[in-house]
Protein backbone atom coordinates (compact mmCIF):
# COMPACT_ATOMS: atom_id res chain seq x y z
CA UNK A 1 0.00 0.00 0.00
CA UNK A 2 2.94 2.52 0.88
CA UNK A 3 4.78 1.48 -2.35
CA UNK A 4 1.51 2.66 -4.44
CA UNK A 5 0.98 5.64 -2.22
CA UNK A 6 4.43 6.76 -3.25
CA UNK A 7 4.34 5.90 -6.74
CA UNK A 8 0.44 8.01 -7.24
CA UNK A 9 2.18 11.26 -5.12
CA UNK A 10 5.52 10.66 -8.04
CA UNK A 11 3.51 10.63 -10.43
CA UNK A 12 1.24 13.58 -9.43
CA UNK A 13 3.96 15.80 -8.48
CA UNK A 14 5.71 14.95 -12.08
CA UNK A 15 2.67 15.72 -13.82
CA UNK A 16 2.54 19.11 -11.84
CA UNK A 17 5.82 20.04 -12.41
CA UNK A 18 5.29 19.27 -16.18
CA UNK A 19 1.85 20.81 -16.61
CA UNK A 20 3.92 24.32 -14.31
CA UNK A 21 7.04 23.77 -17.38
CA UNK A 22 4.05 24.08 -19.99
CA UNK A 23 1.97 27.06 -18.07
CA UNK A 24 4.99 28.91 -18.21
CA UNK A 25 5.82 28.68 -21.61
CA UNK A 26 2.43 29.07 -22.98
CA UNK A 27 1.73 32.27 -20.81
CA UNK A 28 5.03 33.49 -22.44
CA UNK A 29 4.90 32.62 -26.02
CA UNK A 30 0.88 34.01 -25.72
CA UNK A 31 2.03 37.08 -24.26
CA UNK A 32 4.71 37.22 -27.07
CA UNK A 33 2.11 36.90 -29.32
CA UNK A 34 -0.34 39.90 -28.09
CA UNK A 35 2.71 41.82 -28.27
CA UNK A 36 2.72 41.08 -31.74
CA UNK A 37 -0.79 41.61 -32.34
CA UNK A 38 -1.07 45.02 -30.76
CA UNK A 39 2.41 46.42 -32.47
CA UNK A 40 0.96 49.46 -34.85
CA UNK A 41 4.12 50.58 -34.99
CA UNK A 42 5.93 48.45 -37.78
CA UNK A 43 4.92 47.61 -41.17
CA UNK A 44 2.93 45.08 -42.82
CA UNK A 45 6.07 43.45 -43.58
CA UNK A 46 7.90 43.82 -40.22
CA UNK A 47 4.95 42.23 -38.35
CA UNK A 48 4.46 39.45 -40.84
CA UNK A 49 8.08 38.50 -40.21
CA UNK A 50 7.39 38.70 -36.32
CA UNK A 51 4.14 36.14 -37.13
CA UNK A 52 6.54 34.13 -39.39
CA UNK A 53 9.40 33.45 -36.12
CA UNK A 54 6.45 32.72 -34.01
CA UNK A 55 4.79 30.30 -35.89
CA UNK A 56 8.31 28.53 -36.64
CA UNK A 57 9.13 29.04 -33.48
CA UNK A 58 5.80 27.33 -31.49
CA UNK A 59 3.75 25.31 -33.95
CA UNK A 60 5.17 21.61 -35.54
CA UNK A 61 4.65 22.46 -38.63
CA UNK A 62 6.15 19.61 -40.22
CA UNK A 63 3.92 17.08 -38.05
CA UNK A 64 0.58 19.46 -39.19
CA UNK A 65 1.56 19.36 -42.56
CA UNK A 66 2.13 15.58 -43.09
CA UNK A 67 -0.87 14.73 -40.90
CA UNK A 68 -2.95 16.45 -43.11
CA UNK A 69 -1.87 14.84 -46.17
CA UNK A 70 -1.48 11.27 -44.93
CA UNK A 71 0.85 8.64 -44.83
CA UNK A 72 -0.19 7.39 -48.55
CA UNK A 73 0.78 11.20 -50.27
CA UNK A 74 3.38 11.17 -48.00
CA UNK A 75 4.95 7.36 -49.44
CA UNK A 76 4.25 8.12 -53.17
CA UNK A 77 5.96 12.17 -53.11
CA UNK A 78 9.46 12.56 -53.90
CA UNK A 79 11.40 14.68 -51.33
CA UNK A 80 11.43 17.56 -52.82
CA UNK A 81 7.54 17.61 -53.31
CA UNK A 82 7.51 17.22 -49.65
CA UNK A 83 9.80 20.03 -49.09
CA UNK A 84 7.86 22.10 -51.52
CA UNK A 85 4.44 21.35 -49.33
CA UNK A 86 5.72 22.33 -46.53
CA UNK A 87 7.33 25.16 -47.53
CA UNK A 88 3.60 25.92 -49.07
CA UNK A 89 1.96 24.86 -45.92
CA UNK A 90 4.34 27.09 -43.63
CA UNK A 91 3.67 29.95 -45.42
CA UNK A 92 -0.17 29.19 -45.50
CA UNK A 93 -0.61 28.79 -41.75
CA UNK A 94 1.48 32.21 -41.25
CA UNK A 95 -1.09 33.85 -43.68
CA UNK A 96 -3.87 32.71 -41.77
CA UNK A 97 -3.34 33.82 -38.74
CA UNK A 98 -1.25 36.77 -39.62
CA UNK A 99 -4.98 37.38 -41.31
CA UNK A 100 -6.76 36.34 -38.11
CA UNK A 101 -4.60 38.09 -35.49
CA UNK A 102 -4.80 41.52 -37.89
CA UNK A 103 -8.57 41.60 -37.41
CA UNK A 104 -8.56 41.09 -33.73
CA UNK A 105 -6.37 44.30 -32.66
CA UNK A 106 -7.08 44.23 -28.86
CA UNK A 107 -6.97 41.06 -27.80
CA UNK A 108 -6.17 38.95 -24.55
CA UNK A 109 -5.20 35.47 -23.50
CA UNK A 110 -5.92 34.03 -20.12
CA UNK A 111 -4.65 30.42 -19.56
CA UNK A 112 -7.95 28.36 -17.47
CA UNK A 113 -6.18 25.04 -17.51
CA UNK A 114 -3.96 22.67 -18.37
CA UNK A 115 -4.68 18.82 -18.81
CA UNK A 116 -2.28 15.71 -20.37
CA UNK A 117 -3.54 13.25 -21.90
CA UNK A 118 -1.28 10.51 -24.25
CA UNK A 119 1.82 13.25 -23.73
CA UNK A 120 -0.83 15.61 -25.27
CA UNK A 121 -1.36 18.81 -23.16
CA UNK A 122 -4.38 20.02 -23.30
CA UNK A 123 -4.19 23.86 -22.59
CA UNK A 124 -7.88 26.00 -21.92
CA UNK A 125 -7.42 29.57 -22.23
CA UNK A 126 -9.96 32.37 -23.69
CA UNK A 127 -9.17 34.81 -25.77
CA UNK A 128 -11.34 38.24 -25.56
CA UNK A 129 -11.52 40.94 -27.84
CA UNK A 130 -13.73 44.05 -27.38
CA UNK A 131 -16.77 42.75 -26.09
CA UNK A 132 -16.82 39.21 -26.82
CA UNK A 133 -14.68 35.82 -25.97
CA UNK A 134 -14.13 32.65 -27.18
CA UNK A 135 -12.68 29.32 -25.97
CA UNK A 136 -9.34 28.23 -27.25
CA UNK A 137 -7.90 24.76 -26.54
CA UNK A 138 -4.31 24.63 -27.87
CA UNK A 139 -3.10 21.08 -28.19
CA UNK A 140 0.60 20.70 -26.90
CA UNK A 141 3.61 18.65 -27.51
CA UNK A 142 6.98 18.42 -25.73
CA UNK A 143 9.99 18.42 -27.87
CA UNK A 144 12.34 17.61 -25.31
CA UNK A 145 13.67 21.55 -25.50
CA UNK A 146 10.04 23.23 -25.92
CA UNK A 147 6.65 23.03 -26.75
CA UNK A 148 5.44 22.96 -29.74
CA UNK A 149 1.55 24.09 -30.77
CA UNK A 150 -0.26 20.50 -33.40
CA UNK A 151 -3.98 21.88 -32.88
CA UNK A 152 -6.21 24.87 -32.11
CA UNK A 153 -9.48 24.24 -31.32
CA UNK A 154 -12.17 27.60 -31.45
CA UNK A 155 -15.09 26.96 -29.83
CA UNK A 156 -14.94 22.87 -30.69
CA UNK A 157 -13.59 24.01 -33.73
CA UNK A 158 -10.37 21.67 -34.94
CA UNK A 159 -8.10 23.89 -37.35
CA UNK A 160 -6.55 19.91 -37.79
CA UNK A 161 -9.85 18.48 -38.58
CA UNK A 162 -10.94 21.36 -40.55
CA UNK A 163 -8.10 21.69 -43.10
CA UNK A 164 -7.71 17.85 -43.21
CA UNK A 165 -11.04 17.72 -44.68
CA UNK A 166 -10.57 20.57 -46.95
CA UNK A 167 -7.21 19.29 -47.98
CA UNK A 168 -8.24 15.39 -48.78
CA UNK A 169 -11.52 17.15 -51.23
CA UNK A 170 -8.63 18.98 -52.92
CA UNK A 171 -6.65 15.66 -53.32
CA UNK A 172 -9.40 13.49 -54.24
CA UNK A 173 -10.45 15.79 -56.66
CA UNK A 174 -7.53 16.30 -58.17
CA UNK A 175 -6.47 12.18 -58.00
CA UNK A 176 -4.03 12.48 -55.17
CA UNK A 177 -1.89 15.35 -57.10
CA UNK A 178 0.39 16.64 -53.99
CA UNK A 179 1.01 19.43 -56.86
CA UNK A 180 -2.50 20.33 -57.24
CA UNK A 181 -3.03 20.70 -53.05
CA UNK A 182 0.65 22.90 -53.25
CA UNK A 183 -1.38 25.24 -56.11
CA UNK A 184 -4.68 25.65 -53.82
CA UNK A 185 -2.98 26.68 -50.70
CA UNK A 186 -0.41 28.94 -52.53
CA UNK A 187 -3.17 30.84 -53.72
CA UNK A 188 -4.49 32.02 -50.25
Amino acid sequence: MKILLVLLTTIFLFSSSQASEVSEWFERESNQFLEIISNNEGTDNENYEKYKYFVNKNFATKSIAYGLIGENIINNSSENELSVYLTAFTDYLIKTIYKLANSNSSSSIVLKDVDIKDDIYIIKSEISYEKSSANLYWKVIETGKSFKIIDVIVENTSYFVTKKSEFNKILRKNRGSLEALIKEIQKI
